[in-house]
Protein backbone atom coordinates (compact mmCIF):
# COMPACT_ATOMS: atom_id res chain seq x y z
CA UNK A 1 0.00 0.00 0.00
CA UNK A 2 1.46 3.33 -1.06
CA UNK A 3 0.51 6.54 0.70
CA UNK A 4 0.39 9.60 -1.50
CA UNK A 5 0.78 12.82 0.47
CA UNK A 6 -0.33 16.23 -0.69
CA UNK A 7 -3.09 17.76 -2.73
CA UNK A 8 -1.49 17.67 -6.18
CA UNK A 9 -2.93 14.28 -7.00
CA UNK A 10 -6.37 15.53 -6.02
CA UNK A 11 -6.38 17.48 -9.27
CA UNK A 12 -6.30 14.21 -11.21
CA UNK A 13 -9.15 12.37 -9.50
CA UNK A 14 -12.78 12.97 -8.66
CA UNK A 15 -13.85 12.18 -5.11
CA UNK A 16 -16.48 13.12 -2.57
CA UNK A 17 -15.78 16.25 -0.52
CA UNK A 18 -15.43 15.38 3.16
CA UNK A 19 -16.01 18.68 4.86
CA UNK A 20 -16.60 22.38 4.41
CA UNK A 21 -15.38 25.35 6.40
CA UNK A 22 -16.36 29.03 6.35
CA UNK A 23 -14.23 31.81 7.81
CA UNK A 24 -15.46 35.39 8.30
CA UNK A 25 -14.07 37.88 7.63
CA UNK A 26 -11.87 36.59 4.83
CA UNK A 27 -9.24 39.25 5.61
CA UNK A 28 -8.39 41.44 8.60
CA UNK A 29 -7.28 45.05 8.06
CA UNK A 30 -6.39 47.20 11.08
CA UNK A 31 -5.11 50.74 11.59
CA UNK A 32 -2.75 50.95 14.56
CA UNK A 33 -2.94 54.77 14.53
CA UNK A 34 -6.51 54.61 15.79
CA UNK A 35 -5.50 52.84 19.01
CA UNK A 36 -3.97 54.43 22.11
CA UNK A 37 -2.57 51.27 23.67
CA UNK A 38 0.28 49.03 22.58
CA UNK A 39 -1.95 46.27 21.21
CA UNK A 40 -4.81 45.62 18.79
CA UNK A 41 -7.72 43.22 19.25
CA UNK A 42 -10.19 41.70 16.82
CA UNK A 43 -11.81 38.34 16.12
CA UNK A 44 -12.75 35.98 13.31
CA UNK A 45 -15.49 33.35 13.19
CA UNK A 46 -14.96 29.80 11.94
CA UNK A 47 -17.97 27.71 10.95
CA UNK A 48 -17.52 23.98 10.44
CA UNK A 49 -19.26 21.30 8.44
CA UNK A 50 -23.02 20.84 8.77
CA UNK A 51 -22.80 17.07 9.22
CA UNK A 52 -19.69 16.22 11.18
CA UNK A 53 -17.56 17.24 14.13
CA UNK A 54 -14.33 18.98 13.13
CA UNK A 55 -11.26 19.92 15.13
CA UNK A 56 -8.95 22.73 14.07
CA UNK A 57 -5.74 24.39 15.13
CA UNK A 58 -4.68 27.96 14.46
CA UNK A 59 -1.14 29.15 13.72
CA UNK A 60 0.58 31.96 11.82
CA UNK A 61 2.94 32.50 8.90
CA UNK A 62 4.22 35.36 6.77
CA UNK A 63 3.44 36.40 3.19
CA UNK A 64 4.22 38.90 0.46
CA UNK A 65 2.20 40.03 -2.56
CA UNK A 66 4.01 39.44 -5.85
CA UNK A 67 3.81 41.27 -9.19
CA UNK A 68 0.76 39.20 -10.19
CA UNK A 69 -1.18 40.24 -7.09
CA UNK A 70 -0.81 36.74 -5.65
CA UNK A 71 -0.04 35.85 -2.04
CA UNK A 72 3.33 34.14 -1.61
CA UNK A 73 3.49 32.47 1.79
CA UNK A 74 6.50 31.73 4.00
CA UNK A 75 6.80 29.54 7.05
CA UNK A 76 6.90 31.51 10.27
CA UNK A 77 10.29 30.27 11.39
CA UNK A 78 11.87 31.17 8.03
CA UNK A 79 10.88 34.84 8.02
CA UNK A 80 13.06 37.65 9.36
CA UNK A 81 11.20 40.50 7.67
CA UNK A 82 10.66 43.62 9.82
CA UNK A 83 7.02 43.87 8.68
CA UNK A 84 6.25 40.31 9.81
CA UNK A 85 3.76 40.30 12.71
CA UNK A 86 3.31 36.52 12.84
CA UNK A 87 5.29 36.36 16.11
CA UNK A 88 3.31 39.23 17.63
CA UNK A 89 -0.13 37.62 17.35
CA UNK A 90 -1.68 35.79 20.29
CA UNK A 91 -4.94 33.97 19.64
CA UNK A 92 -7.46 32.18 21.81
CA UNK A 93 -8.28 29.36 21.39
CA UNK A 94 -5.35 27.93 19.46
CA UNK A 95 -7.06 24.55 19.05
CA UNK A 96 -10.78 23.87 19.17
CA UNK A 97 -13.60 21.51 18.22
CA UNK A 98 -16.66 22.62 16.26
CA UNK A 99 -19.88 20.65 16.50
CA UNK A 100 -21.95 20.10 13.31
CA UNK A 101 -23.42 23.35 12.04
CA UNK A 102 -21.84 25.39 14.85
CA UNK A 103 -19.17 28.08 14.86
CA UNK A 104 -16.22 29.21 16.95
CA UNK A 105 -14.84 32.71 17.47
CA UNK A 106 -11.08 33.18 17.62
CA UNK A 107 -9.89 36.26 19.49
CA UNK A 108 -6.76 37.87 18.04
CA UNK A 109 -4.44 40.14 20.02
CA UNK A 110 -1.55 41.84 18.23
CA UNK A 111 0.97 43.05 20.79
CA UNK A 112 3.88 45.48 20.62
CA UNK A 113 2.38 47.62 17.87
CA UNK A 114 4.34 50.70 18.96
CA UNK A 115 7.54 48.96 17.85
CA UNK A 116 6.24 48.15 14.38
CA UNK A 117 7.84 49.95 11.43
CA UNK A 118 5.88 52.64 9.58
CA UNK A 119 3.75 51.30 6.76
CA UNK A 120 2.04 47.98 6.22
CA UNK A 121 2.78 45.01 8.49
CA UNK A 122 1.22 41.62 7.84
CA UNK A 123 0.95 37.89 8.42
CA UNK A 124 -1.27 34.91 7.63
CA UNK A 125 -3.53 33.23 10.15
CA UNK A 126 -3.97 29.57 9.20
CA UNK A 127 -6.97 27.50 10.27
CA UNK A 128 -6.15 23.82 9.75
CA UNK A 129 -8.05 20.57 10.22
CA UNK A 130 -6.09 18.41 12.68
CA UNK A 131 -7.74 15.16 11.57
CA UNK A 132 -6.72 14.41 7.97
CA UNK A 133 -9.04 12.20 5.91
CA UNK A 134 -7.83 9.16 3.99
CA UNK A 135 -9.33 8.33 0.61
CA UNK A 136 -8.68 5.00 -1.10
CA UNK A 137 -7.71 5.48 -4.74
CA UNK A 138 -8.27 2.92 -7.47
CA UNK A 139 -4.98 2.77 -9.40
CA UNK A 140 -6.30 0.29 -11.95
CA UNK A 141 -3.80 -2.33 -10.83
CA UNK A 142 -4.78 -5.02 -8.37
CA UNK A 143 -1.26 -5.29 -6.96
CA UNK A 144 -0.96 -1.58 -6.16
CA UNK A 145 -3.25 0.43 -3.92
CA UNK A 146 -2.99 4.04 -2.90
CA UNK A 147 -4.40 6.45 -0.37
CA UNK A 148 -4.85 10.20 -0.65
CA UNK A 149 -4.51 12.06 2.63
CA UNK A 150 -6.64 15.22 2.55
CA UNK A 151 -6.19 18.07 5.01
CA UNK A 152 -8.35 21.20 5.06
CA UNK A 153 -6.53 24.51 5.55
CA UNK A 154 -7.55 28.11 4.95
CA UNK A 155 -5.45 31.26 5.34
CA UNK A 156 -6.70 34.66 6.48
CA UNK A 157 -4.38 37.59 5.64
CA UNK A 158 -3.93 40.04 8.53
CA UNK A 159 -2.78 43.60 7.77
CA UNK A 160 -1.77 46.33 10.22
CA UNK A 161 -1.07 49.85 8.94
CA UNK A 162 0.94 51.94 11.36
CA UNK A 163 2.60 55.35 11.57
CA UNK A 164 3.21 57.19 8.30
CA UNK A 165 1.69 54.86 5.72
CA UNK A 166 0.81 55.88 2.18
CA UNK A 167 -1.15 54.44 -0.73
CA UNK A 168 -0.19 56.06 -4.03
CA UNK A 169 -0.74 54.52 -7.46
CA UNK A 170 0.74 55.57 -10.80
CA UNK A 171 0.17 54.09 -14.24
CA UNK A 172 3.08 53.30 -16.54
CA UNK A 173 3.17 51.93 -20.09
CA UNK A 174 -0.56 52.14 -20.81
CA UNK A 175 -1.37 50.81 -24.29
CA UNK A 176 -3.95 48.95 -26.37
CA UNK A 177 -3.23 45.68 -28.16
CA UNK A 178 -5.26 43.29 -30.29
CA UNK A 179 -5.08 39.53 -30.52
CA UNK A 180 -7.43 37.73 -32.93
CA UNK A 181 -9.80 40.72 -32.99
CA UNK A 182 -9.89 40.85 -29.17
CA UNK A 183 -8.95 44.23 -27.70
CA UNK A 184 -6.85 44.39 -24.53
CA UNK A 185 -5.97 47.37 -22.32
CA UNK A 186 -2.51 46.89 -20.84
CA UNK A 187 -1.04 48.83 -17.96
CA UNK A 188 1.66 48.70 -15.35
CA UNK A 189 0.30 49.83 -11.98
CA UNK A 190 3.01 51.10 -9.65
CA UNK A 191 2.39 51.51 -5.93
CA UNK A 192 4.97 53.94 -4.60
CA UNK A 193 3.44 53.83 -1.12
CA UNK A 194 4.33 51.57 1.79
CA UNK A 195 0.84 50.03 2.09
CA UNK A 196 -1.07 47.87 -0.40
CA UNK A 197 -3.65 49.27 -2.82
CA UNK A 198 -6.94 47.63 -3.73
CA UNK A 199 -8.06 48.89 -7.13
CA UNK A 200 -10.95 48.51 -9.57
CA UNK A 201 -10.93 49.19 -13.31
CA UNK A 202 -13.60 50.66 -15.53
CA UNK A 203 -13.79 51.32 -19.28
CA UNK A 204 -15.86 53.66 -21.45
CA UNK A 205 -15.96 53.74 -25.24
CA UNK A 206 -16.75 57.24 -26.49
CA UNK A 207 -17.51 58.79 -29.89
CA UNK A 208 -17.19 62.56 -29.75
CA UNK A 209 -19.19 63.47 -26.65
CA UNK A 210 -21.43 60.40 -26.89
CA UNK A 211 -20.97 57.42 -24.56
CA UNK A 212 -21.23 54.26 -26.67
CA UNK A 213 -20.51 51.59 -24.07
CA UNK A 214 -19.25 51.26 -20.50
CA UNK A 215 -18.13 48.25 -18.52
CA UNK A 216 -16.71 47.28 -15.15
CA UNK A 217 -13.52 45.24 -15.53
CA UNK A 218 -12.89 43.97 -12.00
CA UNK A 219 -9.87 44.74 -9.87
CA UNK A 220 -7.09 43.41 -7.70
CA UNK A 221 -4.23 44.29 -5.36
CA UNK A 222 -0.88 46.00 -5.83
CA UNK A 223 1.55 45.28 -3.00
CA UNK A 224 3.39 48.01 -1.08
CA UNK A 225 6.43 49.42 -2.92
CA UNK A 226 5.59 47.08 -5.78
CA UNK A 227 3.98 46.99 -9.20
CA UNK A 228 1.51 44.89 -11.13
CA UNK A 229 1.11 44.37 -14.86
CA UNK A 230 -2.46 43.84 -16.01
CA UNK A 231 -4.05 42.98 -19.36
CA UNK A 232 -7.81 43.53 -19.39
CA UNK A 233 -10.15 42.37 -22.15
CA UNK A 234 -12.34 45.16 -23.56
CA UNK A 235 -15.76 44.08 -24.84
CA UNK A 236 -16.37 45.74 -28.22
CA UNK A 237 -19.27 43.54 -29.31
CA UNK A 238 -22.25 45.35 -30.82
CA UNK A 239 -20.23 48.45 -31.70
CA UNK A 240 -20.11 49.63 -35.30
CA UNK A 241 -16.76 49.78 -37.07
CA UNK A 242 -14.97 53.08 -36.64
CA UNK A 243 -12.54 55.07 -34.52
CA UNK A 244 -13.37 55.76 -30.87
CA UNK A 245 -11.81 56.96 -27.64
CA UNK A 246 -11.28 54.36 -24.93
CA UNK A 247 -11.32 55.90 -21.45
CA UNK A 248 -9.74 53.45 -19.02
CA UNK A 249 -10.12 54.39 -15.34
CA UNK A 250 -8.44 52.96 -12.26
CA UNK A 251 -10.02 53.70 -8.88
CA UNK A 252 -8.54 53.17 -5.42
CA UNK A 253 -8.59 54.69 -1.93
CA UNK A 254 -5.60 56.49 -0.48
CA UNK A 255 -4.35 56.31 3.13
CA UNK A 256 -7.08 58.75 4.20
CA UNK A 257 -9.88 56.75 2.59
CA UNK A 258 -10.25 59.33 -0.18
CA UNK A 259 -11.21 57.94 -3.60
CA UNK A 260 -8.56 58.47 -6.28
CA UNK A 261 -9.29 58.03 -9.99
CA UNK A 262 -6.63 57.72 -12.69
CA UNK A 263 -7.98 58.16 -16.24
CA UNK A 264 -6.23 57.12 -19.44
CA UNK A 265 -7.67 58.12 -22.86
CA UNK A 266 -6.46 56.50 -26.05
CA UNK A 267 -7.77 56.09 -29.57
CA UNK A 268 -8.97 52.67 -30.68
CA UNK A 269 -10.20 51.33 -34.00
CA UNK A 270 -12.98 48.78 -34.07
Amino acid sequence: MKKILGLLIALMITTKAFASITVMPTKVELNANKKKGNYLSTSIEVRGDEKQVMRFRAYTGYFKINELGEIVSYERQKSNEIDDISKKIKFVPSEFTIQPGKSQKIRLNIIGINALPDGENRCLLYIEDVNPKEIAIDTGRSSIGAQLIVKTRVAVPVYVDKGKFTKHCEVENFNITKDKNITYANAKLVNTGNSKIRYTTYAQIISGKKLIKEQSLGGGVVGSNNYRKIATKIDTSGIQSGTYVLRYSITYKDENGKIKIIKNDTEITI
